[in-house]
């Protein structure tokens, strides 16, 4: 630990520096005389450690944007906050609606599920949001963003092996009635509205803000396959927040909200993993003959199964602060909401044939109190306090693959009650090709596709196994599906009269549960004048529950159920009982911290905190009760030391970090044939982060951050007896998977001219995202990894897989006129060189594709703002 300890402190002096992100607290920021009158760079009062600070006095890695830079910079969805805040990554499955977060390599990965959660935490206004569905509908009228960096084991209520994500939204001020509306105009025909109103019933005593967001627009991405432009724009939300102060010791808010994100999801890029680019059944987009006579355009993707993808959520926040005397004062947060989440369906095979398609139905239901005393005096500051929460997600998924057979397959005369379904699992095959039982037949032996019903099969099975063995095996071979026909050993076994493999088609239910419990302290003992320390520990009690867990599959037809999957039972059973299981565990997390101010604007800090995220269930396997298993808890063992400094009269800030961690069970996902599979894998993490602002002269501020990761996995076995580490290939030496090495982010606000109540004001921000893979496989063992992967030696993956997904530049832009204090209008644009870039990606090698998401191009706008 302490040679750990002193390597992040040294890091973290010798870091090559970059520029911090601008950030401006709305709610009555500090800021001195002398500093107004200089144009020196404001204080920021953030309250990352439960109570209020000036951010340059946090011994932590904290970052923070207010309403104001916000605003500037146009953040106005959380993927914009990628460009703004070192090591931090945003990727997501679905657009907008369900963002993963990832800070310094911590993440959901690629997991696209909706039941998992973020080991990143996101906060509103202090309640843990637990859905990441919701995660997507935060940034309106908001008061600012801070971002802790490293693991939060003390003060946060869940799951913060990561780090944690607050949003705070404004709230009424006591002081007098105000107000704002936005509108706006964007490409692609994109109008929004946006407006807040503070109204003061009684002044310093009672007051109400409601505020709102519209916004609708058409499609960037257009798919020939509906003729349809998807991409679209069609989201909703508002609240309202009461604030009661009846006295100046007691502080009450309560906070209602609602928001619903319903858009035409942009399809998955598909790209054919296997030769000639082609997925499984022969197609590819960059083939014209298959795409109308011509190549589809950057912007296009033919998707039969395109749909919608909501996202909704509500609730209520009440928040109450009583000042018991000058040292102590007591705290509640609760808060209570809902969500729900579709796709309807997603397509994902990026292509006109129904080859892969899936619906995903989910609905949350989440309950979080936390009850905390704090004492402060000159040299003590202390938080103590009692959190419980529970969040129930229930989860109904229909999974659609291989749905091109059907038509064909009726067509041919097999009856609508034929049930040779492709789902390959121990419980479901019944028969086996006598070549994957003797691997020296060649298709020329008699018996080289004779029926197997010995050890390995199930005579209660209802699959016939032989032909999707033969097809899965020619694109090993060959590297090719032969147009879905496969090639000499398919024909073999049809010649040996196996039955064509069958759509899956299915319904899947299972519920998850997770009550959590925890006490925690955290102190800070002002030792000197410039010495301080800090300790904190908190005592976490989990429980994990998978309940009501449930597939059933259906016939041929589509709507005859044949058998029960999850449990087993063939021929279908309707009365069933359905599977639940529970794991529970307790742990210790918190902190140790030193600081020290070397001088009035100088100081520096070393800490050891420990971080911990609850275990989980392989919740989106579907096919076997094999697949139903207990992911064990991540923890991590973080080590970090830093300075936070500021010189030349207040108008430079330059703040560096550096950090290595232990990271044991990092969970990530890997999909295999039809299945999604969480596996879990340790590994370690090192690197460093620095920000800095200068504001060389009145009306110009520069800002910007550079964010330096080494991740690597580390220590793994592959255990065949352990479904949680049956990776298809060992993933030591690996890095993790969204985590690039370098993120780097600069910008600038100019104050081109001021006169008066008028200004007119340019903001410029570059951003780059280095190199990363968007799975633990690395490059997939390839050297060079300058091709897709061949079948046989690896799994086949495509080269923005056995490549990494390459790093790029964004750059947005921002020139502002404001009129007088009541008026102004801006100008922007966002990726103004109109990238084209992924976001997120998935190894679906059943189907011989990569599934990726493609960053949003350019896009552009005017907004008009009016203060009242």
């Amino acid at each position: 630990m302490t040679k750990k300890a002193i390597l992040a402190s040294c890091l973290s002096t010798t870091m090559l520096f970059g520029w911090q992100v601008a950030a401006h607290a709305q709610d009555a920021p500090v800021e001195t005389a002398t500093e107004a009158e200089s144009g020196g760079i404001q204080e920021i009062v953030v309250t990352a450690q439960k109570r209020e600070q000036n951010l340059q006095d946090v011994p932590a890695a904290v970052s923070a944007i207010g309403g104001d830079a916000l605003e500037a910079r146009g953040i106005n969805e959380t993927s914009d906050l990628m460009g703004a805040v070192p090591s931090l990554q945003i990727s997501t499955p679905y657009g907008k609606t369900q963002p993963n977060f990832s800070l310094r390599g911590i993440s959901v990965a690629n997991e696209f599920s909706a039941s998992t959660a973020s080991p990143v935490g996101v906060y509103v206004d202090e309640v843990y949001q637990s859905f990441r569905a919701s995660h997507g509908g935060q940034l309106y009228d908001i008061d600012r963003v801070e971002v802790l960096r490293g693991p939060q084991g003390t003060l946060y209520g869940r799951n913060t092996t990561g780090g944690a994500i607050s949003f705070f939204t404004k709230k009424p001020g006591l002081a007098g009635d105000e107000g704002y509306f936005t509108l706006g105009y964007a490409n692609y025909n994109t109008k929004t509205i946006e407006g807040g109103f503070d109204k003061t019933i009684i002044p310093d005593v009672l007051g109400i803000r409601v505020a709102g967001t519209v916004a609708k627009g058409g499609g960037w991405q257009y798919n020939p396959a509906q003729d349809r432009k998807v991409g679209t724009t069609d989201s909703i939300a508002g609240r309202a927040s009461l604030r009661w102060k009846p006295t100046e010791t007691l502080d009450i808010n309560l906070k209602v909200y609602a928001a619903k994100d319903n858009p035409w999801g942009a399809n998955a890029y598909a790209i054919g993993q296997l030769d000639g680019g082609r997925d499984a059944v022969g197609y590819s987009r960059f083939d014209p003959l298959q795409n109308g006579g011509s190549a589809l355009g950057k912007n296009d993707v033919s998707a039969d199964e395109g749909g919608k993808r909501l996202s909704s959520s509500k609730g209520v926040a009440l928040n109450i602060a009583f000042e018991l005397n000058d040292n102590f004062t007591l705290t509640s947060i609760t808060g209570y909401d809902t969500g729900k989440y579709s796709t309807s369906p997603n397509d994902c095979d990026g292509s006109p044939n129904d080859l892969c398609s899936i619906r995903f139905n989910s609905s949350s239901q989440n309950f979080n109190q936390d009850l905390r005393l704090s004492y402060s005096d000159d040299n003590i500051d202390f938080v103590g306090g009692l959190y419980y929460g529970r969040d129930k997600i229930k989860t109904r998924n229909e999974p659609d693959f291989f749905g091109l057979l059907r038509p064909i397959l009726l067509g041919a005369g097999v009856p609508g009650s034929s049930s040779n379904v492709a789902v390959a699992t121990p419980d479901s095959i019944r028969v086996l090709p006598m070549f994957a039982v003797d691997p020296t037949l060649t298709p020329a032996d008699a018996n080289f596709c004779a029926p197997y019903t010995g050890p390995g099969t199930n005579p209660n099975g209802f699959l016939d196994a032989r032909s999707l063995i033969a097809l899965l095996t020619d694109i090993q071979l060959n590297n090719s599906g032969g147009g879905g026909f496969g090639g000499a050993l398919s024909a073999a076994c049809r010649a040996a009269g196996a039955p064509s493999f069958e759509p899956i088609l299915g319904k899947q239910q299972f519920d998850i549960v997770r009550p959590s419990k925890a006490i925690y302290g955290d102190l800070t003992w002002k030792a000197t004048e410039r010495l301080t320390v800090a300790v904190g520990l908190r005592y976490t009690m989990d429980k994990v529950k998978f309940q009501n867990g449930s597939t059933i599959i259906y016939s041929l037809d589509g709507s005859t159920p044949v058998a029960n999957l999850i449990p087993y039972a063939f021929p279908y059973n309707a009365s069933l009982p359905r599977m639940n299981l529970s794991e529970k565990a307790n742990r210790l997390t918190g902190r140790a911290n030193i600081s020290y101010e070397f001088a009035d604007d100088i100081m520096g800090y070393i800490q050891y905190s420990r971080g911990y995220r609850s275990g989980s269930y392989n919740g989106l396997a579907y096919q076997g009760t094999n697949q139903v298993y207990y992911i064990q808890p991540e923890k991590v063992n973080a080590y970090e030391g830093g300075l936070k400094t500021r010189f030349l009269d207040r108008r430079v800030q330059l703040n560096l970090a550096g950090f290595y961690y232990d990271y044991s069970n990092q969970q990530t996902t890997q999909v295999v044939g039809a299945t999604t599979f969480t596996r879990s894998a340790n590994g370690r993490v090192w690197g460093g982060e620095a920000e800095l602002t200068i504001a060389p002269m009145d009306g110009l501020q520069l800002n910007a951050a550079f964010g330096y990761l080494n991740s690597k996995y580390k220590g793994n076995v592959v255990d065949p007896n352990d479904p949680a580490t049956q990776f298809t290939r060992n993933v030591n030496g690996n890095p993790f998977p969204n985590a690039p090495k370098t993120t780097f982010n600069a910008g600038f606000d100019w104050d081109i001219f001021a006169k008066g109540e008028s200004k007119l004001t340019l903001r410029g921000d570059a951003s780059y995202m280095g190199k990363y893979y968007f799975d633990a496989f690395g490059d997939y063992g390839l050297d060079p990894c300058d091709r897709a992967g061949a079948p046989g030696a690896v799994r086949p993956a495509g080269v923005a897989f056995t490549c990494g997904n390459p790093g790029y530049w964004l750059l947005n832009s921002r020139l502002t006129y404001q009129a007088n204090d009541n008026l102004s209008v801006s100008a922007w644009v966002k990726n103004l060189t109109n990238k084209y870039y992924y976001t997120y990606g998935l190894n679906i090698d059943v189907f011989g594709l990569d599934y990726l998401n493609r960053g949003t191009p350019r896009t552009y706008g005017v907004e008009a703002t009016f203060k009242f």
